[in-house]
């Protein structure tokens, strides 16, 4: 079983931490993708900022652009359509075009319709599964070959606490993803934990206002949950040189001090 552990929201990488390294986000344009993504560029990453909507992932791209920040590389992919041969075309692209890959921050994620089992639509749970499990587990494979030619390569699964107590009635295909993805998690870690230097993790950000959380439950305040950019530095520390320490661990975002 996977160590479950926390992870401060609070950590600042140095200034230097990810320069010269490369970092493909999938889902860059979300809630917690796009907080990540402005992180990671202001600490130097060249980022691959990966997702559908073609506009949102221009609107990031000039937003670190004019911050001067390395400038990324944008991939527009529907996940949910993708098919078999689209992933290692993603690492090929990337390999040609940067010769390089230190990290791969699976954000993407689609919510479903909370529903029971009994009468889950099928059509829904196929989509779902697609984006949030089916799709994680065919880039990464794809990105593999690049993440082990890193000294420091770095695979973060964004997961949540449907997917490790298996508890959450009506959560439908949405939980079970989260529970693949844990799953996924563990046995890659296994596989690589002695013959390469790629570290690989799930982590929980908690209750966050994304545009995924406001769709489950639409009378919150999102103003009074936490948000993407307050959970953003854990997820910079799992992919960079100081969270070596962490691989094959179940890890959830401790929240920032107020």
């Amino acid at each position: 079983m996977a160590e479950q552990a926390l992870i401060s929201a609070d950590y600042q990488p140095a200034q230097d931490a990810f320069d010269g390294r490369v970092i493909l986000v999938t889902g860059a344009t979300g809630g917690i993708g796009s907080a990540v993504c402005r992180r990671l560029a202001a600490a130097g990453a060249t980022l691959v900022i990966l997702d559908k909507d073609l506009k949102a992932l221009e609107a990031l791209y000039d937003r670190i652009v004019e911050d001067n920040h390395p400038e990324p590389a944008i991939y527009p992919m529907n996940l949910e359509g993708a098919t078999f041969d689209n992933f290692p075309e993603v690492a090929q692209r990337i390999r040609e075009g940067l010769g390089r890959l230190d990290g791969l921050l699976h954000a993407a994620a689609t919510m479903g319709k909370p529903a029971p089992i009994e009468l889950y639509d099928m059509e829904t749970w196929y989509k779902t599964l697609q984006v949030n499990l089916n799709a994680a587990f065919m880039l990464t494979q794809a990105c593999l070959p690049l993440l082990r030619e890193s000294d420091q390569g770095s695979i973060l699964f964004t997961s949540d606490a449907s997917g490790r107590n298996g508890r959450k009635a009506y959560g439908g295909a949405y939980a079970v993803a989260n529970a693949g993805l844990e799953g996924l998690m563990r046995v890659l870690a296994a596989e690589l934990a002695e013959n390469t230097s790629v570290c690989v993790n799930t982590l929980d950000p908690g209750i966050v206002a994304t545009g995924l959380r406001q769709k489950e439950f639409p009378f919150e305040n999102p103003l009074e949950l936490t948000q993407p950019q307050q959970v953003a530095g854990a997820f910079l520390r799992l992919l960079g040189p100081d969270g070596r320490d962490c691989h094959g661990q179940a890890l959830s975002v401790e929240p920032a001090q107020a």
